[in-house]
């Protein structure tokens, strides 16, 4: 099979290209490299610089015959969407339906879209459902609302066409980009393995739902060749509180430093997705435990780190528990 990979030079997206390299397939990825890194990307993979809204996106499209495509290209950043709401839709909303639109023109049989968790609406009743009501607080969720509702609605056009779209949780493991306030694994990872402290905005009771990107690939891998359509949650179901995370990484460092708390922010307190119905319909599951998948990315972290100081006195970074969808990848993420 012959599949795109968009944003397949981030996190996310060059783990998924790496597992449809190993499966046997020819992959391509198209990354504008502007979070991503070359890398990143997997040996024997051919990597496209471009961008999703490039207006001669069809004429690729043409020119490769693609089987399948995989979305992963967007901006991913909370704090950013709300200081660049109209390139966050741009990139998210109006580069996904120019993608979507030139692959459905051009045959393409299989559409993955990754959009995000974050788009639910805020409620005691954990872990949400796919039937939970939607509200996003926030530019980034919008946007990845915005362009489910318009790949919904364009689908009915090409009835031929099989979509799944993902609703992740907070993706983590090796590559995870440290960039602004979120991707809380990959920050404690990082500052811990240079002997920093980061600092918890909060109490550190906020809660998340961690899954490990090499869970995500294999998921992204079966869906390739199975019937299976529709929208799903990716997640675990379960509750991860800021504090015990932030333990889980010191614990996998080798450190025990006390947390040190900044002024609280303003976020949803708790997320959790349930897995059922994408186990139902697939049969897969998240494997990894949360000890081996923090394991495994502090590794990564601190083969790429120099000590710096020691924690009691090294400079403090911040960071919240923010979707690192986030998952979903960045254009590159």
């Amino acid at each position: 099979m012959k599949i795109l990979v968009t944003g397949g030079a981030g996190f996310i997206g060059s783990h998924i290209a790496e597992a449809y390299r190993d499966a046997g397939h020819e992959v391509v990825v198209l990354d504008t490299l502007v979070s991503g890194s070359r890398e990143n990307i997997p040996a024997g993979v051919r990597f496209v610089e471009a961008d999703i809204r490039d207006h001669h996106i069809k004429d690729f499209f043409i020119s490769e015959n693609f089987d399948a495509v995989n979305h992963h290209a967007a901006l991913v950043s909370v704090p950013e969407s709300y200081r660049e709401p109209v390139e966050y839709a741009s990139v998210n909303v109006a580069g996904t339906v120019s993608l979507f639109h030139a692959a459905a023109e051009c045959g393409v049989r299989r559409f993955i879209f990754a959009s995000t968790g974050v788009l639910y609406a805020e409620s005691d009743e954990l872990p949400y459902a796919e039937t939970h009501p939607l509200a996003p607080l926030d530019p980034y969720g919008a946007s990845k609302l915005a362009a489910e509702q318009f790949i919904a609605t364009m689908s009915a056009r090409y009835p031929a066409m099989e979509i799944v779209t993902l609703r992740y949780g907070n993706v983590y493991g090796p590559r995870q980009r440290v960039y602004g306030e979120g991707n809380l694994v990959a920050v404690c990872a990082a500052k811990l393995c240079r002997g920093e402290q980061p600092t918890i905005f909060g109490d550190g009771t906020h809660t998340r739902d961690y899954v490990f990107v090499g869970d995500v690939a294999e998921l992204n891998t079966l869906l390739l060749n199975s019937p299976v359509v529709g929208t799903f949650n990716v997640g675990t179901g379960i509750e991860r509180s800021v504090l015990e995370i932030y333990r889980e990484v010191a614990h996998a460092v080798g450190v025990e430093p006390a947390p040190v708390f900044g002024p609280p922010r303003s976020e949803q307190a708790h997320i959790a997705l349930s897995p059922v119905a994408l186990h139902q319909a697939t049969g897969w599951r998240p494997l990894t435990t949360l000890a081996e998948g923090i394991r495994q990315t502090v590794a990564w972290f601190c083969a790429r780190t120099t000590p710096t100081n020691a924690h009691a006195s090294s400079p403090k970074h911040s960071f919240r528990n923010t979707p690192a969808d986030s998952s979903a990848a960045g254009v590159g993420d």
